[in-house]
């Protein structure tokens, strides 16, 4: 009886043992997951530079960067990578609608972030890649979350609101849901931060990007 009480003690440590074994890999996989994917965020955002100041921007596709319209105010764009590596394009498309341009640089095998047009809920875990305040921040990425689905201030409609850090310098940068997509583009945020970020939409980012791509392809037919 005492024998089998034994193996029977034996067996379920030798089980929990296992059971924590397992949890401890799975929690250092979750951990090596979420690491991973704020890299990459970070790695498809870029640091925009011209004669007007600095703002941010993601790579949308190989040649495309989505970013601010109003940061493509000048042309002439220096475009600095996560990894150092400077691009130069005078090649852009301001949108007549949103505060959303893009630029067209010559560029591949680059790291490229989805645009996804679902905002998701308020409450949701948002991230947000710039260069708050001045370049020496550059590729910050601060986490937050949804406090807002559709603003309407700014003369613009429709603006998502976080209180992730979007001051001056985050302007065009990516807003990230928690699976990586862009769900919007920086346009404006309180001077001294505050809490208040407020950003075009994916959904608004892509139906600009279909009226750059319609206007591109109609001005190579002339």
């Amino acid at each position: 009886m005492f024998r089998r009480i034994l193996v029977a003690l034996i067996v379920f440590m030798l089980a929990v043992g296992l059971l924590q074994t397992k949890t401890k890999i799975k929690g250092q996989a979750t951990a090596y997951d979420e690491v991973r994917k704020i890299k990459r965020m970070i790695d498809a955002s870029v640091l925009i530079c011209g004669d007007y100041g600095y703002g941010a921007g993601v790579f949308i596709a190989d040649n495309i960067i989505a970013t601010a319209a109003h940061l493509l105010d000048q042309p002439g764009f220096i475009i600095e990578l996560s990894d150092g590596t400077e691009l130069k394009s005078n090649d852009f498309y301001i949108d007549d609608k949103e505060d959303v341009g893009f630029i067209f640089v010559e560029a591949d095998e680059l790291y490229i972030s989805n645009v996804t047009p679902i905002s998701g809920n308020v409450g949701d875990t948002v991230y947000l890649v710039g260069a708050p305040y001045f370049t020496d921040l550059k590729f910050t990425i601060t986490k937050g979350i949804l406090s807002h689905l559709d603003r309407d201030v700014y003369e613009r409609e429709d603006l998502l609101q976080t209180d992730a850090e979007g001051a001056l310098g985050s302007s065009g940068g990516p807003l990230y849901n928690d699976r990586g997509e862009v769900i919007g583009i920086c346009v404006a945020g309180p001077n001294n931060g505050g809490g208040v970020t407020l950003c075009e939409s994916g959904k608004s980012v892509l139906e600009a990007l279909e009226r750059a791509l319609n206007s591109r392809g109609k001005q190579k037919c002339q």
